[in-house]
């Protein structure tokens, strides 16, 4: 970490603190600055950088953990200086909320594409598929990465070859998982919170639980509710930080 740059303290400004874009100066921009924003459905995680960019009095700015598009939560903005510190926000823990219906999958694992497969299923009760969850789901396990993804496959991302109905081959990659707890499961639709280590892909983990209770799943939602020290609650929705940047003054 730089010296000096505490990211859960100095660096950070909330929507509380949206008064201070008035006297921050140039310097304490290259310096580094951090801002946790709510990514709304449908965007890209770029489409995020891309609307603040224009903003913003520095041009460095990155983020520090990609969301899919139909999903939504907390990513962390770093501007600046703060750039340096993407790898470890990248590092932290991360919590996420998923809702998911059994029965039924599709080519992207989630809603983005349609239904493409269906099974009949005598749903297991909450307390086997905790069971599941518990032998085969906590700690470092290993995932195929989703054809719907940007890992990279003979120097192309997965998702160009899925989008031409293509299925390569995919190595198996380590994901770490420190929690996954049932928050509401009716034997149809069940929600998950998971706390978990960077580099999941929580598709596939619905897909795999969904697969281990002799089933089919499929992502209806999906939400980061936290990042490291930034939760959803403080998170910047990004037509409103818009606005509050016009306050930068610059002399």
């Amino acid at each position: 970490m730089i010296e000096g740059m505490n990211p859960s303290e100095h660096l950070s400004i909330y929507p509380q603190d949206a008064h201070r874009f008035s006297t921050l100066s140039l310097e304490e921009w290259q310096n580094g600055i951090v801002f946790p924003v709510n990514k709304p459905l449908q965007w890209t995680s770029f489409d995020v950088i891309r609307k603040l960019k224009p903003q913003l009095p520095v041009k460095k700015i990155g983020h520090a953990g990609t969301l899919d598009p139909l999903a939504t939560g907390v990513l962390v903005c770093c501007v600046g200086r703060a750039t340096k510190l993407i790898s470890t926000f990248q590092e932290h823990l991360k919590v996420y909320r998923t809702t998911f219906t059994f029965g039924e999958t599709t080519p992207s694992l989630d809603r983005a594409t349609p239904v493409s497969q269906t099974t009949s299923w005598d749903p297991v009760s909450e307390s086997e598929l905790e069971a599941v969850i518990e032998s085969q789901f906590i700690g470092t396990i290993q995932q195929v990465p989703p054809m719907y993804s940007a890992v990279k496959k003979d120097g192309k991302r997965l998702y160009n070859y899925a989008r031409k109905g293509e299925e390569v081959e995919r190595q198996p990659r380590e994901a770490y998982i420190e929690s996954c707890k049932i928050l509401h499961y009716d034997g149809k639709q069940c929600t998950l919170e998971i706390a978990c280590g960077k580099g999941t892909y929580i598709r596939t983990l619905v897909d795999d639980l969904a697969k281990a209770a002799d089933s089919l799943g499929v992502v209806d939602e999906l939400q980061r509710t936290k990042s490291g020290p930034y939760s959803i609650d403080e998170a910047w929705n990004i037509h409103e930080l818009c606005d509050a940047l016009k306050q930068v003054l610059i002399v």
